[in-house]
């Protein structure tokens, strides 16, 4: 059996053995429970590390399964296997879309189940869902599945295809629903001509020497990213970033800077020398900030999961609020894929928007700091490892990293923050990494929350590590 294996990769079992963990120190579960769950975790460590990275998954979907209290049939685990996506995620109106389940690991022979698929409106209250089509069969023998089904003419804007999968002849359990039902967001609208529009307009300015031009360009690769199911298409509204692109170029065209002045929170991209393509990031221009006096800046990193946009439309509001009052620009990079750990080319991504910043505004080279929560609290201190003269000072929140490595960036003052009820990376991970950078001589304010989780702690203390920041510059600036 040939298998199409999408996204089967150590980064898709990195994030799911992040939510493993959670549940697994979160659930009440009895002790059998737990002690499967384990097992489980164990067999996924090791055939992530011999590279089998679907028998990693199998073995995280049969864990959770225990957690849950669902039987592992064969039916059950065939279907926890098939990751679902389409051919486009954002289409036409009335059209047709192309719906394939792929399985991540085999399947045990003679399995088969039904299919059924449904299109239902995303934050639409009263809109009923509608069916696509008769019910379907999937054979484990004949596995990529694929199908066609048709969008009713009147479904528009963004919806969700949901494929919902049973054991022949068998009513599946509401606790099975996480492995039977495929969730595969779409966006319904006619975009053909906008689309092609900005893309004609992008190849003839494609000459002019504008900084500017690879922030409208992105445009379309956010469309094109969407389009291939990378990103939730409801949380983009493409009229209107194509509609920002063309004002871009209407600036570019007239010979202007178009973010020239400009305060605020806003997006921006760059064209990565890793491999050509367009990279967004997120920048925060302060009110106080003059292209007259050099400023602090401040790069955040988001956690697994995130994005560029995560530091800012998360935790409240409270990453720009605070940066607006100590007068500190803040730029968040996208770093890749959403499970990168900030490494290779995600880490360049952040010394790339770093560069970008500073080319574009009058950035105090002594007064540059870096932070990150979760996985971007572990980038924060690789990072800074890896460049150790760069940053006049860190906050990793809820991180952790190479205990060895603490001794390089002794010199380099620290705000550390972590919950001691943190139950998806362990309050120890912290306290090894302040306990080394103590023994090295740094320079470390430490701050546990009691009963604080994973995510509590993070926003109430970004004002104090914007303070201790402000009050940091580095002894010798480049």
């Amino acid at each position: 059996m040939g298998l199409a294996l999408y996204a089967q990769d150590a980064s898709m079992v990195l994030r799911t053995s992040v939510g493993y963990r959670t549940q697994r120190n979160s659930a009440r579960l009895s002790d059998e429970q737990k002690e499967m769950a384990d097992k489980f975790a164990a067999e996924a460590v090791q055939a992530n590390q011999a590279g089998k990275y679907g028998d990693a998954m199998r073995a995280y979907y049969h864990g959770t399964a225990v957690m849950r209290g669902v039987r592992w049939t064969p039916a059950y685990e065939c279907a926890a296997g098939l990751q679902g996506r389409l051919d486009h995620a954002i289409v036409d109106p009335g059209k047709q879309v192309t719906v394939t389940l792929a399985p991540l690991y085999s399947c045990q022979a003679g399995v088969k189940l039904t299919a059924s698929a449904v299109v239902a409106p995303i934050r639409r209250e009263g809109v009923a869902e509608k069916t696509l089509g008769d019910a379907m069969v999937v054979d484990a023998a004949a596995l990529p599945f694929s199908t066609k089904v048709g969008l009713p003419a009147e479904v528009a804007g963004d919806w969700r295809i949901e494929v919902r999968l049973a054991a022949e002849g068998e009513e599946p359990p509401s606790a099975t629903r996480s492995g039977l039902v495929k969730t595969l967001p779409v966006h319904v609208e006619a975009l053909a001509n906008i689309t092609q529009r900005l893309r004609d307009r992008l190849s003839n300015a494609a000459g002019k020497n504008s900084p500017a031009l690879p922030t409208a360009g992105y445009a379309l690769t956010l469309f094109e990213r969407a389009d291939r199911g990378e990103l939730n298409t409801a949380t983009v509204k493409f009229a209107d970033e194509f509609a920002k692109a063309n004002e871009i170029l209407d600036a570019v065209d007239a010979g202007k800077d178009p973010f020239a002045g400009k305060h605020g929170d806003f997006h921006k991209a760059y064209r990565s020398g890793v491999d050509q393509t367009l990279q967004p990031y997120r920048l925060f221009i302060p009110a106080a900030y003059s292209a007259s006096a050099p400023a602090g800046l401040v790069i955040a990193l988001h956690g697994m999961g995130g994005d560029e946009n995560s530091m800012f439309d998360s935790y409240g509001g409270a990453m720009k609020r605070e940066a607006e009052r100590v007068g500190l620009i803040v730029a968040c990079p996208k770093g890749r894929d959403s499970a990168s750990m900030y490494r290779g080319s995600a880490e360049q991504d952040v010394l790339d928007v770093l560069a970008e910043v500073r080319r574009d505004y009058n950035v105090d080279a002594g007064r540059i700091y870096l932070m990150g929560h979760s996985m971007g609290g572990y980038g924060t201190w690789s990072i800074a490892m890896a460049h150790p003269d760069m940053f006049a000072a860190l906050g990793p929140i809820s991180g952790g990293g190479s205990a060895a490595g603490m001794a390089k960036i002794a010199h380099i003052p620290e705000y550390v923050v972590h919950g001691d009820d943190d139950r998806t990376v362990a309050v120890s991970q912290s306290r090894t990494m302040v306990e080394a950078g103590k023994k090295a001589g740094a320079k470390i304010t430490y701050v546990e929350v009691p009963g604080g989780s994973h995510t509590s702690i993070a926003a109430p203390e970004f004002g104090n590590m914007l303070d201790f920041f402000a009050k940091q510059r580095k002894a010798a600036s480049e």
